[in-house]
């Protein structure tokens, strides 16, 4: 089926207006997130802190899964929704939902015997916090296992685009939030126990949250067991390829967590979790953006609207990387000003491991349609083993210079490498997969983004380095950097069709502001 003009400026306004809907949502969240963060690690203590983290981490190293059987089930539901076919959206998410119950089982399985033992002899933890991590292990599970129930429902309603009802449940989520830090200054309970306790609580009403909606809002969220063989071996194989991508994810981002915890100390976790708190809010906010365009994209390739699909690729690509770069740049020119406001105690090497996770963020916010669009297509195996083993290979090169004895902030490093050298890499894949030219994407995407990356970084510094006192040091590169990042995403990224566009738009606002 075609997509005509009227229809194409249709999905541009719905993907505008979910976006400003999770904008509100995750900028609520990372406000929030920061705060609650803050005063949590004065109530545990970095080492408490610490603790929570790796040994959440050891979790997180499942839940990977999650993450890409929720993908799998948007690719799907989206897919079904642009035919029309809704027999094909409900016996999708029963079979899905039958398989997410057989794989709870196995985590639970898997959790209380090797990762019981893993957690118990592998890891760092003070004698005297033993028991207090085995409870929050266990919790931990418990969370796992409530959040991994919520999928199905959460991935109906993003692939509805329905992205109001999902910012209106995260301002509930924001309350209980809000709700856990007061109550962990309660009492004289063990704190750490009682942290991982509220936030199975929380997550358990967010996923009853979600639960109900679907239950009124959509008829075919209602469940009965089902199992064709076919459909499953069909989703099963797409969900295996896509989890090698999640498992390159999972292993940098928290393998690398209990390598440094094998390394040195849990505050050097504690330090590197902080980092990871400013880097997940700043993160959040091109995912808001992305969770508004990949059901577009999918539809687009499904309908065989390559080109719209192309613009839409590189148009996104362009404001995943600036809405980083906004937030970003301001607090990489100002860390230790920026962790002074948050934190009551600044661990040693947060500094640093906050500026490298920025910098991280910034390359990776350019990864997102492009992976979309691959998943788009149904045809990832060799887009995922490549690019995955790339961003797998940061463990064993991590461990190997750790081990010749080089810093903690090395992994974060070798990340960064990575993570360029997969940039690349994947637009020579896409070129293979639906013909969008590697010299396209480097010139209209990469390119452009790396200079302006490097443009505005270089008279930032040199401005700020004019500027001794903190307050106004803050301020001055702040608003130097958001400006500089608009002026040279205009000239340099936007290409002249998006420069008019654009020009269109901010003429149309000035018009309605002074008339």
């Amino acid at each position: 089926m075609s997509v005509n003009m009227s229809s194409a400026l249709k999905d541009n306004r719905r993907i505008a207006k979910n976006t400003l809907m999770l904008y509100i949502r995750m900028l609520l969240i990372m406000v929030v997130s920061l705060y609650t963060s803050r005063i949590i690690l004065g109530v545990l203590g970095v080492e408490d802190f610490g603790i929570y983290n790796v040994v959440g981490g050891v979790v997180a190293m499942v839940s990977f899964l999650n993450s890409t059987l929720s993908s799998t089930c948007q690719r799907y539901f989206s897919y079904e929704i642009g035919r029309g076919n809704q027999e094909g959206i409900s016996i999708l998410f029963r079979l899905n939902l039958t398989v997410y119950l057989y794989f709870i089982l196995v985590v639970i399985f898997f959790a209380e015997t090797i990762g019981l033992w893993f957690v118990n002899n592998c890891l760092v933890i003070p004698q005297d916090r033993i028991v207090a991590m085995n409870w929050t292990y266990q919790f931990s599970i418990l969370t796992f296992i409530v959040s991994s129930f919520s999928i199905p429902y959460n991935a109906l309603i993003i692939s509805h685009e329905q992205m109001s009802v999902y910012a209106y449940i995260s301002i509930i989520e924001v309350l209980l939030r809000l709700g856990i830090v007061f109550l962990l200054s309660l009492g004289d309970v063990d704190r750490l126990i009682l942290y991982a306790v509220l936030l199975f609580l929380s997550t358990s009403c967010i996923t009853l949250f979600y639960y109900v909606y679907c239950k009124c809002k959509y008829p075919e969220s209602h469940y009965s067991y089902l199992w064709k063989s076919d459909k499953i071996r069909e989703v099963a194989s797409y969900s295996g390829w896509h989890l090698i991508g999640a498992v390159s994810v999972i292993v940098r981002n928290q393998g690398v967590n209990v390598l440094l915890n094998s390394f040195f100390n849990p505050v050097v976790n504690g330090a590197r979790a902080i980092a990871f708190q400013v880097s997940v809010a700043v993160d959040s906010l091109t995912n808001s953006f992305f969770v508004a365009v990949k059901p577009q994209i999918y539809k687009l390739y499904g309908a065989n609207e390559l080109n719209q699909m192309y613009i839409l690729l590189s148009r996104s690509s362009k404001i995943c990387f600036l809405l980083v770069a906004i937030l970003a740049y301001p607090i990489l020119m100002n860390m230790e000003f920026v962790l002074n406001l948050w934190l009551n105690q600044i661990p040693d090497y947060t500094v640093l491991f906050t500026q490298l996770v920025l910098i991280n963020a910034l390359i990776d916010s350019v990864n997102g349609p492009a992976i979309a669009a691959a998943l788009a297509t149904g045809r990832i195996k060799k887009f995922e083993i490549i690019t995955g083993g790339l961003m797998i290979l940061n463990l064993p090169m991590s461990y190997i210079l750790l081990f010749w004895g080089c810093a903690p902030e090395v992994t974060m490093i070798v990340s960064i490498v990575l993570s360029l050298v997969t940039i690349i890499i994947r637009s020579f894949i896409l070129e293979k997969l639906m013909g969008y030219k590697v010299v396209d994407y480097m010139a209209n995407v990469f390119f452009p983004l790396l200079m302006i990356g490097l443009l505005s970084f270089i008279f930032v510094y040199f401005i700020g380095k004019c500027i001794p006192n903190a307050v106004i040091h803050f301020f001055v590169t702040s608003i130097v950097a958001v400006l500089l990042l608009s002026i040279f995403t205009f000239f340099i990224a936007l290409t002249s069709s998006e420069r008019s566009t654009t020009k269109k738009y901010i003429l149309r606002g000035v018009d309605k502001l002074f008339h």
